[in-house]
């Protein structure tokens, strides 16, 4: 029998906690979702849900919101996702129902923190069945301890979506002062930037615990405006310093993100520094510059792509001569503020991940957590 057949204790939970187990299958309902190709939707306000998360929108709710939404097939990771709305779920996906007894939003942090990757079962299309996670044991607090647990993930998560929200205004604000401050006349990237070609190191050096520099390979890691940790290289072949402007050079050509830390790029990056000193003005240059980038999405045989001369040429509008200064001093701060806040989010989601399964076991009580919380920025 597969490791699936067995009832056991969902994965990333203690045994040792002192809530009672239930079997998943007496807590939880999945119930199948829809096909809903994008030809029949309807232009609209609902989400529509996938196995990965939210593919579009439609102008019809299967489903009332709040609710939860679990990935059913893929090879890639099946996502649980929160919907605050009432919303759609095509049929590579389920919308999981907590029967009596169990908060909603307590159910999606304790399944999120779970996950259901290891679940799926199949190699040509691997899925999630609804046998394999009803065979779960979860641990079950009374439910007014998981309303108060849930109270406190959920300021956590409403801080971090704050400081988001903080860090958007500041960068469509950096855009606006940039765009406003352009001239008519273009140069060349590689007269106003040094500019590194990355290059793959060796498939057997890759890691994922941790050992030797961290790898970007493309844009699937980028965030806000750095990259993530995931994989690491003990034989870094070309790298880029902290500060550095990372871009993509495959599809999505174009793509920016900021080396946060000393890191190896492969084949889909390279690393831009300033060389007039502007580095927080590049930044956004590159990332205005989505015509100049565009042309290259149809190169290359597969996917689009841009090479080593088609980059140092690329032409970027300047900046007023008379504007420079005063530019780069404001980008540069708002710049500043946006690190500031994406590490204070760091701290907040790393407290949270810790959090969760002592919540979850009850080794840790809500009026110690909360303490935790409010110490974070929460």
């Amino acid at each position: 029998m597969s490791d699936i057949g067995h009832a056991s204790l969902a994965r990333g939970l203690d045994s040792t906690g002192i809530w009672p187990l239930e079997r998943s299958s007496d807590l939880f309902e999945l119930r199948y979702g829809k096909a809903l190709v994008e030809s029949s939707r309807v232009a609209g306000g609902i989400p529509v849900y996938g196995t990965n998360g939210q593919t579009g929108w439609h102008n019809e709710a299967m489903f009332d919101g709040p609710g939860i939404i679990v990935g059913r097939k893929g090879m890639g990771n099946l996502g649980v996702k929160w919907a605050d709305r009432d919303y759609w779920v095509i049929d590579t996906a389920y919308s999981l129902q907590p029967r009596s007894g169990v908060d909603l939003k307590f159910a999606y942090y304790l399944v999120n923190h779970v996950g259901v990757n290891h679940l799926k079962h199949g190699t040509s299309n691997p899925s999630l069945t609804r046998e394999a996670f009803g065979a779960q044991y979860f641990p079950v607090p009374p439910l007014a301890e998981q309303q108060s647990i849930a109270e406190v993930l959920g300021a956590l998560d409403a801080k971090i979506a704050a400081n988001l929200a903080l860090a958007t205004t500041a960068d469509l604000y950096a855009s606006t002062v940039l765009l406003g401050s352009l001239s008519t006349d273009r140069v060349r990237l590689d007269s106003i930037a040094r500019i590194i070609m990355g290059s793959s190191p060796k498939g057997e050096t890759l890691n994922e615990f941790g050992d030797g520099m961290p790898f970007y390979q493309g844009v699937r890691d980028y965030g806000f405006r750095s990259p993530a940790r995931r994989v690491f290289t003990t034989s870094p072949v070309r790298s880029a310093d902290a500060g550095d402007i990372l871009v993509s050079v495959r599809a999505p050509v174009g793509d920016v993100n900021v080396a946060n830390e000393a890191l190896c790029i492969g084949r889909g990056i390279a690393a831009v520094r300033s060389t007039t000193g502007r580095q927080a003005t590049l930044f956004h240059q590159l990332k205005a510059e989505r015509d100049a980038w565009e042309p290259y999405e149809a190169e290359g045989t597969v996917f689009g792509s841009i090479n080593r001369d088609q980059l140092h040429g690329i032409q970027l509008r300047t900046v007023d001569p008379k504007l420079a200064e005063v530019v780069e001093q404001v980008l540069t701060s708002l710049e500043s503020s946006i690190a500031a806040t994406l590490a204070e989010n760091d701290t907040l989601a790393t407290t949270r991940d810790a959090l969760l399964p002592q919540l979850m076991s009850g080794k840790l009580r809500v009026r110690d957590a909360e303490a935790m919380a409010a110490k974070a920025g929460a």
